[in-house]
């Protein structure tokens, strides 16, 4: 009776975990449309004027277990890592933009999951990169550039 009681609390439990896990899956328009606003707080700290509160709001999308992976560009930063860079190049000065950075052109919705291609204009030419978000709910908890 003991091994019954003890099997059906864990059948239980992973059903309830499931279904909390589906709960969580953003249909393709909320991708998108989150993919859009995290972009738009990334821009907003690299313009002049911005402040610590830019950089906090955008962390508070992020997961705790948040990474940024690129490889061109250093490998792998921690979200603790890419947060103190942030707030040490505001503080030094180095945002000083009068345009957004960026500006989404295309995305492809996957399974929790986004693939996005980003206009830059940079020395006058327009520059594509490409970046993969990733999510957990409502949150990004990884984000992979592959650009040079």
């Amino acid at each position: 009776m003991k091994i019954a009681y003890t099997l059906l609390i864990l059948i239980s439990f992973f059903f309830i975990s499931a279904k909390a896990t589906e709960a969580e899956t953003l249909t393709a328009s909320e991708l998108k449309k989150a993919v859009n606003f995290i972009n738009e707080l990334q821009n907003k700290i690299l313009m002049a004027g911005s402040q610590v509160s830019d950089v906090d709001t955008l962390f508070s999308h992020y997961t705790e277990d948040f990474v940024y992976i690129h490889e061109v560009y250093g490998g792998t930063y921690t979200r603790k890592h890419l947060y103190n860079n942030y707030v040490k190049f505001l503080k030094a000065g180095n945002y000083q933009r009068k345009n957004d950075r960026y500006k989404v052109t295309a995305v492809i919705v996957g399974h929790n999951a986004v693939s996005v291609e980003r206009q830059e204009i940079f020395e006058g030419e327009i520059v594509k990169h490409l970046s993969v978000f990733e999510f957990r709910g409502h949150k990004v908890s990884k984000i992979i550039e592959y650009w040079k």
